[in-house]
């Protein structure tokens, strides 16, 4: 296969009309690049075939959608209680008459207004379920956003309308804080647009520096640029291609292609021989068996349950191969038409003579050392990978002097825990909620009510003696108070909880307590009371992600296992170096532990997407350490030199694409969002320990395993 292969470069090569030919091709066949668009819906962060979100689409069947916008007033001292609930009914009306995206608006001045119905006492009652507060200057608004199938564009607009109306209606003394979760999406939403643009262009100018610095001559810089550049556009319409949206998590896609191409393009351009053949043997295989690597590595994500991890995998995985069969086709012949040896590239400086001295000077007892402490590192990432916590709340993705963060964390000091959950009340049976039913909820809502960490709870018995009451004048709004808490054949009731917020695992340990209260209250009646709104599924969402991440990482380790076997055909060689590849991954399992760095949507995946690039350096290295072997004559040479002298022409390069990662991930550091800065912190982590662990502990641990004098 490569010998045919090389016939195409001496071929491709002589032929300066193909490669335009083939080149263009690619170009026309990238059109689909023009078409990348955004999720419509966010639907794409939601698992498939759960459960809990069939629940949740049940509930959004019966009672519309389950996106809160909590509006949160501050009122100067000298403020009246007339004068606020002024206020709030003047929000309430022109928000109600002026903006269709609302289907309910509740405030304190809505309860008010049934004192003359029902009387104060049950006026306060309600008051103190939906707006006891801390800070008794304060008012809170309950705007329920009507459900949308496009509410990902609907939303800003809706927002810029409501915006307009305070500024309106609401005195400059009064200071306004608007959150809730469609506000924390959208502001996300926004901020991975923003970043998308900008990293980009940081990533690109970056790596044009260093391949500047690298390469040393203009025109291996412009070469090494078309190489990036060609590969990058056919990956990069893989967006159009395959309808996948542009997010959070697909955003850093285009900067993986640059990272992952400026590693093949500095390889390729790194030649140190006119010999084609001989060219070719050095290069492609270990090229081809790390693309294999990293493709094996975002591959594995393609199976998570969470569509929006799942196209990630997909898209970066063919986007590899995409950009790979470009440079192998157009890249490889126009590096050989166009570019001798590169004495400036292949010396490797000073950098070659420092580690020869060290890899002479190695001894067993070193080596020892050296094993000692990967296995060591190994065994503390076994005890704290299962301890790093998972963190559930959106608010932590952005960073702590984002405004919309503030008036979350303002409104959560100021009114409390402002997380409603909602509940569905069924009959196992399926028949209409009766009377007595209503009873038996009545009171497994008085045991839930009763835990320290729900703040209050509301079902259809808080709003039913109203009901009936209006019901008697005006059935049509008795109707429709109905609604909010009981759908028209009474098969399904709704109930609201609030709670504080935390990470998965205290979320989760909040919400199984209550249902073990709810269920022990039920026990025995033919009900059920199970969470069905947006953040229970949220919650799922993030132990799937997890989950997926560590199922990913088994196959991907596995996978890469029977690759490098293969490539050096040697096992005990492969074992070694999965254990060398496996290190970096466990020291930033540490590192997250002692930072305390959650795994989030962002950080959950860093294992899958580095292990194939960690293999990159260690695959070049056994590649030419077997090379190096078959042609040793010296029967008294140790390991330890053979891998100086194997290693010595490719500590350039392997160096390059080293800083090349780390550069690149480095850029995410600029993001807005403290999830991909994180990220791109734990990945630079892992390309570093990497080229540690493959160019400082690896020959020492060769040494230890391979310590008999070769023969020839």
């Amino acid at each position: 296969m490569l010998k045919k292969y090389g016939q195409y470069i001496q071929y491709a090569s002589s032929k300066p009309l193909l490669l335009i030919l083939i080149t263009s091709l690619i170009l026309a066949c990238s059109y689909p690049i023009f078409n990348i668009h955004q999720d419509p819906n966010g639907e794409g962060w939601l698992p498939k075939n759960s459960k809990q979100l069939l629940a949740r689409n049940q509930f959004l069947k019966d009672f519309g959608s389950d996106e809160l916008m909590l509006l949160y007033l501050t009122f100067p001292d000298t403020s009246t209680q007339q004068y606020r609930l002024n206020t709030l009914e003047s929000i309430s009306d022109k928000a109600g008459s002026s903006i269709y995206g609302f289907s309910t608006i509740l405030s304190r001045s809505s309860i008010s207004k049934v004192s003359s119905i029902m009387g104060k006492s049950y006026s306060k009652k309600m008051e103190k379920l939906y707006f006891a507060s801390n800070d008794t200057l304060g008012e809170m608004l309950f705007l329920k956003v009507r459900l949308n199938k496009d509410i990902i564009t609907i939303r800003p607009l809706l927002i810029d309308s409501l915006n307009t109306i305070l500024k309106a209606v609401v005195p400059p003394a009064v200071k306004v804080h608007l959150s809730g979760q469609s506000i924390v999406f959208n502001e996300i939403n926004n901020l991975s647009s923003k970043d998308s643009s900008k990293l980009f262009i940081i990533c690109f100018v970056l790596v044009f520096i260093l391949l500047a610095w690298q390469v040393r001559k203009i025109k291996y810089l412009l070469i090494c640029l078309a190489l990036v550049l060609a590969a990058l556009i056919p990956a990069v319409s893989l967006f159009g291609w395959l309808n996948i949206p542009f997010n959070m998590i697909t955003m850093t896609v285009p900067l993986l292609f640059i990272i992952n191409f400026s590693s093949f393009a500095i390889h390729i351009i790194t030649k140190q021989t006119i010999d084609i053949e001989a060219y070719l043997s050095k290069k492609i295989p270990p090229i081809i068996t790390s693309a294999i690597a990293t493709i094996i590595g975002f591959g594995s994500l393609a199976a998570s349950n969470i569509t929006m991890i799942a196209q990630f995998g997909i898209l970066t995985s063919l986007g590899i191969i995409a950009g790979l069969l470009t440079m192998l086709l157009a890249g490889v012949p126009l590096a050989v038409r166009l570019i001798d040896i590169n004495e400036l590239v292949i010396q490797g400086g000073g950098l070659s003579s420092i580690l020869d001295k060290y890899y002479k000077k190695i001894s067993i007892s070193f080596s020892f050392a050296a094993l000692l402490f990967i296995l060591a590192v190994i065994a503390v990432a076994a005890v704290v990978f299962p301890k790093i916590k998972t963190d559930t709340n959106m608010v932590n993705f952005m960073k702590p002097d984002n405004e919309v963060r503030r008036t979350v964390e303002y409104i959560e000091q100021h009114n409390g825990p402002a997380n409603v959950i909602d509940f569905l009340v069924t009959k196992k049976d399926k028949q209409p909620l009766s009377n007595e039913d209503f009873k038996i909820v009545s009171e497994a809502k008085k045991q839930a009510a009763a835990l320290p960490f729900v703040k209050s709870i509301v079902g259809y018995d808080s709003w039913r003696p109203l009901i009936y009451t209006v019901a008697i004048s005006d059935s049509a709004l008795a109707q429709q108070l109905a609604d909010n808490f009981l759908t028209k054949d009474k098969r399904h009731s709704r109930m609201v909880i609030n709670i504080p917020s935390g990470s998965v695992k205290q979320m989760e340990l909040m919400l199984q307590t209550i249902q073990d209260k709810l269920d022990k209250a039920l026990l025995g009646s033919s009900l059920e009371i199970n969470p069905a709104g947006f953040l229970p599924v949220y919650l799922e969402e993030m132990d799937t992600i997890v989950e997926g991440m560590l199922h990913g990482l088994v196959i991907a380790v596995i996978l890469i296992l029977i690759v490098m076997t293969l490539l050096v055909r040697d096992l005990k060689l492969g074992l070694i170096t999965l254990l060398i590849t496996v290190f970096p991954l466990c020291g930033v399992a540490v590192l997250m532990k002692v930072f305390d760095i959650p795994f989030d949507v962002g950080t959950s995946i860093i294992s899958s997407i580095a292990i194939g690039m960690i293999t990159d350096d260690a695959l070049h290295i056994i590649w030419n350490y077997k090379k190096h072997l078959q042609v040793l004559q010296d029967e008294n040479q140790l390991i330890n030199i053979t891998f100086a002298d194997s290693v010595r022409k490719i500590i350039f390069p392997c160096t390059a694409t080293s800083i090349m990662f780390s550069i690149g991930f480095a850029v995410l550091l600029f993001s807005n969002m403290v999830t991909i800065v994180e990220f791109g912190m734990l990945t630079t982590a892992t390309i570093i320990l990497a080229w540690i662990s493959d160019f400082i502990l690896f020959p020492a641990v060769l040494k230890l395993f391979y310590q008999k004098k070769l023969k020839s």
